[in-house]
């Protein structure tokens, strides 16, 4: 370990914290402008803060280190908790985050409790109890701060969590066809590297703060992933949008032949749910609509997009009649399993219709959602048809 005089690494530390914290309100803004208030944006928001807030109290921390006075060795002390509680905090949302975004769903609240919860309090105590027994750091007499004896062991067990994400998301990433998905798990797992680089600088150099310097790299990219997936991805739903539906379904006129399933669905009534109850009830009509959808083909490579208005298309990677058939009764029994939830007050259906293509061709996707949509039309005249008798 190379040791720095702490007078000559002060500057340098405030100044590369106090910069981290100007790109670190510029993503949180971000966040906050440009993207809808989805469970998944709501949990970097706070990773986003809790960062933020750890670079002040790092600053904070290097003006307070060896300052004398017995107020001065309380704020050091209080400092110093603050600091290494809100790290606990941004891991313990980022395994949030990451663990959603890989499996499109959370943590199962039991294993999350034994696994994450509980190990993470066990992590807190021994912080909050530092200035009594010194494990996690400790002042000397002269209030200069120096790491405890679990200091290391500490910082390890929250690297293998993050390491344990990421491998899981490369996992994942190796599994999936879609390349907007690959791209967003391949920056899930690349999370750690940046600041494990900046730990590998600040142990072996003594005195420099990089860390979380090097988390705002981390941040950074994850905000550029998400700005990329904004342009692909319906802003309500977040399903994909008609313009990545159909740069996806230029794939199929191109290369080999390969069998494809085009489905049209369209909600029922859905002019009639706005005028009776509201725009905010027509939304929430379409995003669960999308939720549904998502549940149904969770886990499998199944393409799912809102092509527009109440409208949504699936597009699947087979030719059968009958798994055609077969997954549109699955979908309305979906939607009327729901309705029994009661949850709208009023009843959400969908109207449907598919296409199948065994060969490729220059007008096969133009063709195929043609064929689709009247289908879907011929579906809904039927639903009017059984509304009326």
């Amino acid at each position: 370990m190379i040791a720095f005089d702490l007078t000559h690494t002060l500057l340098f530390n405030i100044g590369v914290n106090t910069f981290s914290c100007i790109i670190t309100l510029i993503i949180l803004y971000s966040y906050k402008r440009n993207f809808a208030d989805t469970y998944d944006a709501r949990l970097l928001c706070k990773i986003e803060a809790l960062i933020l807030l750890i670079l002040l109290a790092d600053i904070g921390m290097w003006i307070l280190n060896g300052k004398s006075g017995q107020l001065m060795r309380a704020l050091n002390y209080t400092d110093n908790i603050l600091y290494f509680l809100m790290q606990i905090a941004v891991a313990f949302y980022w395994l949030r985050y990451a663990y959603y975004r890989t499996f499109r769903q959370n943590f199962a609240r039991k294993k999350e409790i034994f696994w994450v919860i509980i190990p993470f309090i066990l992590l807190s105590i021994i912080v909050i109890t530092s200035p009594l027994n010194g494990w996690c750091f400790y002042l000397d007499d002269a209030n200069y701060y120096h790491r405890g004896v679990l200091s290391a062991p500490m910082s390890v067990v929250i690297l293998a969590y993050l390491l344990s994400i990421s491998a899981i998301a490369l996992t994942q990433y190796k599994k999936e066809v879609f390349s907007d998905r690959k791209k967003e798990l391949l920056t899930i797992a690349f999370f750690v590297v940046p600041p494990f680089i900046g730990g590998t600088i600040q142990t072996v150099f003594y005195g420099i703060s990089m860390i979380w310097p090097c988390t705002v790299i981390s941040s950074l990219l994850v905000l550029l992933d998400k700005e990329s997936q904004a342009i692909s991805q319906d802003s309500l739903t977040r399903l994909n949008n008609r313009r990545n539906m159909e740069r996806h379904l230029a794939t199929y006129e191109d290369g080999k032949n390969r069998a494809v399933t085009l489905i049209v669905l369209d909600i029922n009534d859905f002019k009639y749910i706005n005028d009776r109850y509201g725009h905010a009830s027509g939304d929430m009509a379409l995003m669960q609509t999308a939720n549904l959808l998502r549940e149904m083909f969770n886990g499998t490579s199944t393409f799912l997009a809102r092509y527009g208005g109440d409208e949504f298309v699936i597009i699947m990677q087979q030719g059968e009649e009958g798994a055609a058939g077969q997954v549109i009764r699955k979908i309305k029994n979906n939607f009327a399993d729901f309705n029994e939830s009661r949850q709208f007050p009023f009843q959400l259906s969908v109207s449907a219709g598919y296409a199948i293509s065994s060969i490729k061709g220059v007008n096969r996707t133009a063709n195929l959602f043609k064929e689709a949509d009247e289908n879907m039309y011929h579906d809904k005249t039927l639903y009017h048809r059984e509304e009326q008798t």
